[in-house]
């Protein structure tokens, strides 16, 4: 037992209760994707719900809160634990979406911009990190399209994520990963349970 903390110990009342302390940066920033993983949208579940599979196994899973003012999403690992929460922001100027750790420790943010033409909806992304830094932003996609880059702001590929063309009943994303120390890999794997999430509401909002 370290000295100083001995001397705390002394100093508290019989009874008195400690604190648990914060888990530590390194338990945090424990998650970790391979260079190539896939992210599937199961096809039945009672909210929005995507597995991460690397080689045929799981390495998480990412689930829409299913009562929530904005969109909520949570990163588990196989066994349950808690890895991130994502939830895009109630009153912002476009969408926002912020990422914490499971103790709410800002992680960084995603922030959405969407151009709409009379036949087609573009997107594009920003990835910050905890201090609202911009470390990464997409190519102009369509909201349909299957294809999207992630870049440094000065150039360098980050990341990229492509979602099959055909997808008769749910979605699959294959990421890859160029520069893993460029943004937390907590942020890259929200990207693209939002997109599908975001997609599957104006498909329904289209019929």
């Amino acid at each position: 037992m370290r000295p100083i903390f001995a001397a705390v110990l002394l100093a508290l009342p019989a009874g008195a209760q400690i604190p648990a302390l914060p888990p530590s940066a390194s338990a945090q920033a424990a998650f970790t994707v391979p260079a190539k993983f896939t992210i599937r949208e199961r096809v039945i579940a009672l909210t929005d719900t995507f597995d991460l599979k690397a080689d045929r196994n799981d390495f998480g899973k990412i689930t829409e809160k299913l009562i929530s003012l904005t969109k909520s999403f949570t990163l588990t690992s196989p066994d349950g634990t808690c890895v991130a929460k994502a939830r895009s922001r109630l009153l912002s100027w476009g969408t926002h979406i912020d990422v914490t750790d499971c103790a709410e420790h800002k992680i960084g943010g995603i922030k959405e911009q969407v151009f709409k033409s009379l036949l087609k909806v573009h997107t594009t992304y920003s990835i910050l990190d905890a201090a609202d830094r911009e470390v990464a932003v997409s190519t102009k996609v369509d909201w349909i399209c299957t294809s999207m880059s992630l870049t440094k702001p000065g150039g360098g590929a980050v990341a990229s994520l492509d979602r099959r063309w055909l997808n008769v009943f749910s979605d699959s994303w294959t990421v890859k990963v160029q520069d893993a120390s460029a943004a937390d890999p907590r942020l890259l794997v929200m990207i693209a349970a939002y997109k599908t999430s975001v997609d599957n509401d104006r498909r329904a909002a289209q019929k």
